[in-house]
């Protein structure tokens, strides 16, 4: 297997902006909770007399930030090592549970670059406003955001977690190329399904000549998709130690594509005789 990302390159100028993963996690940790305190404020009933509903339509908005609060925190876990078993003890869960609950967060978390924040946008230096903001409040903490960051306790290690995070990158782009070529595929599929003839009854040749051809088509188009998932499947296996804590979760999704490609074999395979 060719590692997709291992030609060495410089890190583009936008990934010197980006934390370590850990880092990213924890900044975007303190930015929801920064929202959650101000969605408090907000629920506050201030109006002598609200409009019917608006109490309610507040606590909910509460509750919703609340839950992105909690998706974001399993995040950081994550990235910090946490293990799902851990996880699901603090949440009161089994670790099945934890991992069914949250495994999708981690998932898309991974797949938009485990950033914190728009590429334009230089995290620390946003981190050291909420700091700011923060030091408001509670003054004795003047730097209750960036203190625990990797960036300020080992200064320098950007530029390493820079060279990390364009490994990670490249592949996740060839990942979502491959995401495009599979759904691409699978509309054809579709399309070969709908429009499929009926089998051939007696021995009329155009009949069966027909059947025959859409049967070849339906073949090639699963054993093209099933390549495409073997490919994912490299993708995610490089992702174990491009991405290492997050490689329980690379892991899982290379066995489902590998499964999915013995699928999509094993009915391609079935359809091998029926265009013979």
């Amino acid at each position: 297997m060719t590692d997709v990302a291992g030609t060495p390159s410089a890190p583009a100028a936008h990934e010197l902006h980006r934390l370590s993963p850990r880092d990213e996690s924890r900044v975007a940790l303190a930015l929801t909770l920064r929202q959650l305190a101000d969605t408090v404020l907000d629920a506050v009933p201030v109006e002598a007399d609200p409009a019917p509903g608006d109490l309610l339509r507040a606590a909910l908005r509460l509750q919703r930030r609340t839950e992105d609060v909690i998706r974001e925190a399993v995040v950081a876990e994550r990235e910090r090592g946490t293990t799902w078993g851990q996880i699901g003890e603090a949440a009161g869960m089994t670790r099945r549970s934890a991992h069914e609950k949250w495994y999708g967060d981690i998932h898309a978390w991974a797949a938009t670059g485990r950033s914190a924040l728009p590429s334009h946008l230089k995290t620390l230096e946003v981190a050291a406003e909420a700091d700011a903001r923060y030091a408001r409040l509670r003054p004795d903490r003047p730097r209750a955001v960036t203190a625990g960051l990797d960036a300020v306790r080992f200064p320098g290690s950007q530029v390493y977690e820079a060279s990390l995070r364009a490994r990670g990158s490249a592949l996740h782009h060839r990942r979502t190329d491959l995401d495009a070529r599979a759904a691409k595929l699978n509309e054809e599929y579709g399309a070969l399904h709908a429009r499929g003839p009926a089998a051939p009854v007696g021995g009329d040749p155009l009949e069966i000549a027909a059947h025959r051809g859409h049967a070849a088509a339906v073949r090639a188009n699963r054993a093209a998709i099933a390549a495409v998932h073997e490919e994912i499947a490299g993708i995610y296996d490089q992702l174990v130690t491009a991405e290492p804590p997050l490689a329980e979760e690379h892991r899982g999704q290379a066995d489902w594509h590998r499964n999915a490609a013995q699928q999509a074999r094993t009915y391609a395979e079935l359809l091998h005789g029926s265009d013979g």
